[in-house]
């Protein structure tokens, strides 16, 4: 991430947890020692975000299983792949279909 070798566009970031050391383009809840309101709210956000994201792989690992393991492709690859995913998942969605 730090030499643009994946190709985030600048005002994207990934949402991290404490196990993860800060980056400029990672977000991560302040830690636990005494915080500001304002820090509480930025965690409290920052958990619902990342919350949703997990949520979403979860439904998608759980109907697609080509997310059980690791995708040993090219990062450019495994975005055609997440995109590709996402939109069948939508169409199912859309045809009420349990496939």
């Amino acid at each position: 991430m730090e030499n643009d070798t994946l190709g985030f566009p600048d005002e994207h970031v990934i949402i991290g947890d404490d196990a993860f050391p800060l980056r400029i383009n990672l977000m991560k809840p302040y830690s636990k020692r005494k915080l500001s309101n304002k820090e509480v709210i930025f965690n409290y956000r920052l958990s619902r975000a990342r919350r949703v994201v997990e949520n979403a792989f979860g439904i998608l690992v759980w109907r697609f299983r080509v997310f059980l393991g690791p995708i040993e492709l090219q990062p450019s690859t495994v975005d055609k792949v997440i995109w590709s995913v996402c939109a069948l998942h939508n169409w199912l969605r859309m045809t009420n279909s349990n496939a």
